[in-house]
């Protein structure tokens, strides 16, 4: 598996821009590095303004985030969409598993259809619900699925979504996500007669990251996910008889 590079592996206050970065950009170094340089700006800034320190002066700080301008704030919430979409698909091809149905990304995705849309909604129609916007969002950020799963389940379990993680909770999240990279390559489809994950594609973090313990149990789909399986089989069999 590829081992993701930090440049501040000695900032705890760093790890999430730096893990951040690969979440946003899994499969282009230069725009997370691009995104690393700002943050790091700002993180530097920010540090010069807590201790009244500077190791680089305040000037050409402010000058770099205001010359980094190929990546736009305003892209961040699309693109963070896009991995919660990917996200979405691993959380139900596990859960496909876990009650022992045909793990499929076909079947994955329309259990995930409610999600897409409500993803859509939140955009303003900006991210198309089209079945090749959501393979797109698969195959580019598939890569760091397991990140943004766990993102998810966070969410989820967070009674207000708005409210800051603290930096213990962030690296039980980063738990969960290596928990849930272990789980990937198990993952079979039947008619594709391969595991949908190779075990070399999954982002991984670094050795000297020390994560908490996490045990993962997923107890399958509820009924109502259920109930959207056997429709979504049904339309398959169809289509087929035609």
């Amino acid at each position: 598996m590829p081992v993701m590079k930090f440049y501040a592996p000695d900032e705890a206050g760093f790890l999430p821009c730096e893990v951040g970065a690969y979440m946003l950009y899994p499969t282009s170094a230069k725009l997370r590095n691009a995104y690393l340089a700002q943050n790091m700006a700002g993180y530097t800034l920010f540090l010069a303004d807590e201790d009244e320190l500077e190791s680089v002066p305040k000037e050409v700080l402010k000058a770099l985030l205001e010359s980094l301008d190929c990546i736009r704030v305003d892209r961040f919430e699309k693109l963070s969409i896009m991995g919660s979409v990917a996200g979405e698909i691993l959380l139900n091809l596990i859960k496909l598993s876990a009650s022992g149905e045909e793990a499929s990304v076909g079947r994955a995705t329309d259990l995930g259809s409610p999600y897409f849309q409500e993803a859509r909604n939140s955009l303003g129609g900006r991210i198309a619900s089209s079945d090749s916007s959501i393979e797109r969002a698969w195959k580019d950020y598939k890569f760091v699925a397991h990140f943004w799963a766990a993102l998810r389940i966070h969410v989820q379990a967070t009674a207000n979504p708005a409210t800051p993680i603290s930096p213990d909770s962030y690296l039980q999240l980063l738990s969960l996500a290596n928990e849930l990279g272990k789980l990937a390559p198990t993952l079979t489809s039947k008619h594709a007669g391969a595991p949908i994950y190779s075990s070399d594609v999954l982002w991984t973090l670094p050795n000297f990251i020390e994560l908490p313990g996490c045990t993962f149990n997923c107890h399958g789909l509820d009924e109502q996910e259920q109930e959207r399986l056997r429709t979504y089989t049904a339309k398959s069999a169809s289509k087929s008889d035609k």
